[in-house]
């Protein structure tokens, strides 16, 4: 601390008198805008420079963010934090269930918008069900069949030139949300049947609760003073979605073991919790990994052959299926790595420490920008090249490489020479993977789920869900991508901005 630099040289946007930097988000300038916080966040590391930090400071009814652009340092801050992490909290979800609802939630806060005592309390309570392997291994079959059900949805979506709707992503949410209710409740929610309107109305819940978000959370905090429209429309939104998790509790899944032994509220507040975070997140994971996978039909290959390899068609899918898989695995770390569904994770610190050589005060909010290093060349050679073997072992490696070239030609045929451009040649994998094992993968360069405690606590459900989909859509389909590239918004999950039209050819034509 005695040689740190003094945390005013910090670093960042000039903040203007009174009005500090929100300002800034409220007009929507270039680089900042709620919606293209990826932009902000290279915005801050030119700022930074590499290794360094960066501050956004006077931000109203927020504490200062600080945004270390360096694996190691988020790694020193991740490991020195207590048994109790504190978390950025998000004001409106707080005053939702602290204040506006208290008469509901009383002292079962639930694990997102909460931490400290409370949240460790909670977390206890729920963990077990949830962190255990074997909890989401003995749910492979149930979500298998959620998985065969939306593929054989998919002949219905497609046109007559088989192409899917301009708005499938809202059809990704419907599968996410009925996976979400398999595990969690042991229920079908019936979201991949057009007739039953409560599952309309969780997705119009979803929507609402999310768009909201960048508004109330990152510009001026209007709502402390009248209610806006995103602030109706939030509370709204949870409202309804409440009484929807009320009545869809059943006997069975991970809520249900939680309710045996902690009683029906807090498992209501759990499956709540559980819902708002996994489907908007696990939806938009798989729109990235379907939409790179058939730009780079090179990778779409090699999946397809550890698939007809070892995957059975006739019989629904056990937890030792999956496991056969490698490649698959490392085809959504990679599509994680490039486009995260959330662009950091955050910290409260709870005592001055020294974050890149800088002082810094207890209270300001740490946001590690794991989307920026998981696409700096530094820690990723190549990093805009989608490349599944760089996270596979050296055995794994060779038998991904050596697919029939005569059925990659017969697939790029289909292809129009600007997607061909895209793809990456056996040369560039070969020397992207040489230079990744030269520098490693560093542990803290790629944190999709977070890390520690706070780590996100339905990751394995939502890696298993997404090892499904993707299996059973390539088993059946080649996955073509007909137009331009895709853009990118933050509603705060990173998705994309145009429709999702994927062309799918069946695989046996």
């Amino acid at each position: 601390m005695d040689k740190a630099r003094c945390y005013t040289v910090m670093p960042g946007p000039r903040p203007l008198p009174i009005l500090g930097n929100s300002w800034r988000f409220a007009l929507g300038w270039k680089p900042w805008r709620t919606k293209r916080l990826d932009l902000t966040l290279w915005c801050l590391r030119s700022l930074a420079g590499a290794g360094g930090a960066a501050k956004v400071a006077k931000l109203f009814g927020h504490p200062d963010l600080v945004f270390p652009f360096c694996a190691e340092e988020t790694a020193r801050i991740y490991r020195r934090e207590d048994a109790m992490p504190h978390r950025a909290a998000a004001p409106c979800l707080k005053h939702y269930k602290q204040e506006l609802r208290k008469d509901f939630f009383g002292d079962e806060p639930g694990l997102i918008g909460i931490h400290g005592e409370p949240w460790s309390r909670f977390r206890s309570k729920v963990s077990k069900a949830l962190i255990a392997p074997e909890a989401a291994r003995a749910a492979v079959p149930e979500l298998d069949y959620v998985a065969n059900d939306f593929v054989i949805r998919l002949e219905h979506l497609l046109d007559l030139n088989r192409e899917l709707p301009k708005d499938f992503l809202t059809e990704l949410y419907k599968w996410a949300l009925e996976s979400v209710g398999a595990w969690a409740l042991g229920t079908r929610l019936g979201c991949l049947n057009d007739t039953k309107t409560d599952a309309k109305e969780m997705i119009k819940c979803i929507h609402g609760f999310f768009h909201s978000v960048p508004e109330l959370e990152l510009s001026a905090p209007l709502w402390r003073i009248y209610s806006t429209p995103a602030y109706k429309t939030y509370i709204e939104a949870l409202d309804s979605f409440r009484l929807l998790c009320l009545k869809r509790l059943t006997d069975k899944g991970v809520c249900a073991q939680v309710a045996k032994n902690c009683g029906q509220k807090v498992a209501t507040i759990l499956a709540l919790d559980l819902m708002l975070v996994g489907v908007d997140t696990t939806a938009a994971a798989a729109a990235s990994s379907l939409y790179l996978l058939a730009n780079v039909p090179r990778a779409q290959r090699a999946l397809q052959k550890e698939l007809d390899t070892n995957l059975p068609k006739n019989r629904i899918l056990n937890d030792k299926d999956l496991d056969k898989l490698p490649y698959l695995k490392a085809c959504i770390k990679e599509a994680l790595r490039m486009k995260p569904v959330i662009l950091g994770n955050g910290r409260c610190i709870q005592s001055d420490t020294t974050i890149s050589g800088y002082k810094v005060p207890k209270g300001t909010h740490i946001v590690f920008p794991h989307y920026v290093l998981s696409n700096e060349e530094r820690y990723f050679p190549s990093p805009h090249e989608y490349v599944p073997e760089r996270w596979l072992r050296e055995n794994d490696i060779a038998g991904k490489d050596q697919y029939p070239i005569k059925a990659m030609n017969q697939f790029d045929k289909r292809h129009s020479s600007d997607e061909i451009s895209r793809t990456c040649d056996r040369t560039v994998v070969s020397d992207v993977c040489r230079k990744q094992k030269e520098i490693g993968i560093h542990p803290f360069a790629s944190l999709p789920f977070g890390f520690g405690r706070r780590m996100c606590v339905g990751k394995r459900f939502a890696e298993v869900e997404l090892q499904l989909l993707l299996a059973r859509i390539f088993q059946k389909y080649n996955v073509l991508w007909r137009h331009p590239e895709l853009t990118y918004s933050v509603t705060p999950t990173y998705i994309p901005n145009e429709s999702l039209k994927f062309t799918l050819n069946k695989r046996n034509e």
